[in-house]
């Protein structure tokens, strides 16, 4: 089940084999088939890496500016009046936490198993978009 779509990329690149076999070129060999099929394994995982990579890190720069406009609330808040401030506090402890799951969801990712990582992705893109919304409504009270 977990390589099926290996094996169906298999079946195809066989049957291409063979049509190009009954067309006069080179006959395919068992060794060439199977060449064909480690190129193309090797290929998936280091395209699977590549997009691996490419999430975490746009996920950490969205997290670190996330940061950012966190610290630059937390600014707005300590100039607000006493009551205010203490409001806007509590909303800026609950958006610390909730950047916290995040960043664990994250950390996650990085030892996730090619079985796990579309969960994991799921996990942390729903923390992040989680965050995100919770910022905006905190914003939104600022102004």
């Amino acid at each position: 089940m977990k390589y099926r779509w290996i094996m169906k990329l298999l079946a195809v690149s066989i049957g291409m084999m063979s049509v190009c076999a009954e067309a006069g070129e080179q006959p395919v060999t068992p060794g060439a088939i199977a060449k064909e099929a480690r190129e193309t394994v090797e290929a998936t995982v280091q395209y699977t890496a590549q997009e691996k990579e490419a999430f975490q890190r746009k996920a950490q720069e969205k997290l670190t500016e996330m940061q950012k406009r966190m610290a630059a609330l937390q600014a707005r808040a300590d100039k607000a009046s006493a009551s205010a401030r203490a409001e806007l506090q509590q909303s800026i402890h609950e958006l610390e936490v909730k950047k916290e799951a995040a960043r664990k969801q994250l950390d996650g990712l990085a030892s996730a198993t090619d079985e796990k990582w579309n969960e994991m992705k799921t996990g942390a893109h729903a923390a992040m978009e989680e965050l995100n919304q919770s910022y905006q409504r905190l914003r939104s009270q600022f102004q």
